[in-house]
């Protein structure tokens, strides 16, 4: 999202200058205005106008609530802020993303979407979508995967026996066979924070919480409140196992129910609070899977639905499934496959997709239904549940711990790099 403007320093410094002495050209010349001033670089006051039409377009598209304009501004400065830390930090360790390396990212998520990248773009222009700030997102997070690869990846380390009690817990307990979904608040501390910071942080934490239970939104909270990585995301952490959580959260999520929020939360990070949106059974020694092939047509011009409920006459009266998707689907992945999609298990299509595949019955012929991305007709072909082996189990152990201590140890490196970078903030 963020551009990379040191280049564009010297130019705006000159132009500065030269709107001082003539006053005619001021007239006709808007400035860039300076935000604050990051070691060598610079965010700019148009990076922020661009990154609060974005996440405010994110947020319309996830139906979640953000703060207002002026509150999003300083929590999108601060972001940006911390983006251009990590890009000069990049910079300065040799690592870059190139244009080709943006473009698999995109056509990855495409091929997700059951998209070729044009239609990808079309239906992100058609919702509104600045297609050249999305790029520059995807760009900011392969910078962040790459830094965190580098820099924190090294650092952990997930000994046998960790594997071993993660394996013996989901064998044994059926508490620790549950996911659940949760939102989170981070009120940050420093590991160096003297008491007085500490008591300041413990009373915005107790604020906090008592605005949440006062009914105040759990997302806009986030938005506003929250120094953790998704807090303009709503807090939203997706669904975790107890074993991908690190201890403190995890005990206090065994104890919660549904709609329930902690206590603020101590850890080395600072103070947390959850709310806990949902949880259910989740055997990780079994893996449901469904078999689904569709009909896929992009667009929502009013004629989408009806050329679909066409097709679905057709076959109800014997037409074959794959003769169609052949002549009519635009998912460039399986039209040429009878419309199949592969095996996939929970979490692994988008939502709309798989919450329709979990209504239907064995051979069951939907109705024609729009997700984000277009129209589409789908039939179930098969369900089946498959045993996880003792390999696959240790493989998928070591990944979860993995994974949670990356996400705790890139909170520490990244206040590490903000409390070692030098950020003046103008108004």
């Amino acid at each position: 999202m963020q551009q990379t403007i040191k280049q564009f320093f010297a130019t705006l410094t000159l132009a500065c200058a030269l709107f001082s002495v003539n006053s005619v050209w001021a007239q006709d010349v808007v400035l860039d205005r300076i935000r604050a001033v990051v070691n060598d670089g610079v965010v700019l006051d148009s990076d922020i106008k661009s990154a609060i039409r974005f996440f405010r377009q994110q947020a319309a598209s996830n139906q979640q609530t953000l703060p207002g304009d002026s509150v999003l501004s300083e929590r999108i400065l601060q972001e940006l802020i911390d983006r251009e830390i990590r890009q000069q930090r990049a910079t300065q360790i040799g690592i870059a993303i190139d244009a080709n390396s943006v473009n698999r990212a995109i056509e990855q998520v495409a091929r997700g979407n059951n998209m070729n990248t044009v239609q990808f773009r079309r239906t992100l222009q058609q919702q509104g979508f600045d297609y050249e700030l999305f790029r520059k997102n995807i760009e900011q997070e392969l910078l962040m995967q790459r830094l965190v690869e580098r820099e924190v990846q090294p650092r952990i380390r997930v000994s046998a026996q960790e594997i071993d009690d993660f394996i013996e817990s989901v064998k044994g307990d059926a508490k620790e066979n549950q996911r659940y979904r949760i939102q989170h608040i981070l009120i940050a501390i420093s590991p160096t924070a003297s008491r007085d910071e500490i008591d300041a942080a413990t009373e915005r934490a107790n604020t906090v919480l008592s605005a949440l239970k006062a009914g105040a939104d759990f997302s806009e909270q986030a938005a506003t409140s929250s120094d953790g990585a998704r807090a303009l995301q709503g807090g939203d952490l997706g669904w975790r196992t107890l074993q991908e959580l690190p201890a403190f959260l995890s005990k206090a999520l065994r104890k919660m129910q549904p709609s329930e929020l902690s206590e603020p939360l101590r850890s080395a990070n600072g103070l947390h609070i959850v709310k806990l949106l949902d949880r259910e059974s989740n055997d990780q020694t079994q893996v449901s899977e469904q078999l689904v092939r569709h009909i896929f047509i992009a667009g929502d011009t009013g004629t989408e639905r009806q050329k679909l409920a066409a097709a679905r006459a057709q076959l109800q009266s014997g037409a074959s499934f794959a003769d169609l998707a052949a002549q009519i689907s635009e998912d460039p992945n399986s039209a040429n496959n009878g419309g199949e999609l592969p095996w996939f298990s929970k979490g692994q299509m988008p939502p709309q997709l798989e919450q329709m595949a979990n209504t239907m019955s064995v051979k069951q012929l939907s109705q024609p239904f729009q997700t984000q991305f277009g129209w589409h007709l789908m039939q179930l072909i098969d369900r089946r549940t498959r045993s996880v082996d003792d390999e696959a189990l240790r493989d998928q152990a070591s990944t979860s711990l993995r994974q949670s201590k990356v996400e705790q140890e890139t909170l520490r490196w990244l206040r590490q790099m903000r409390d070692e970078s030098f950020v003046e903030i103008r108004s």
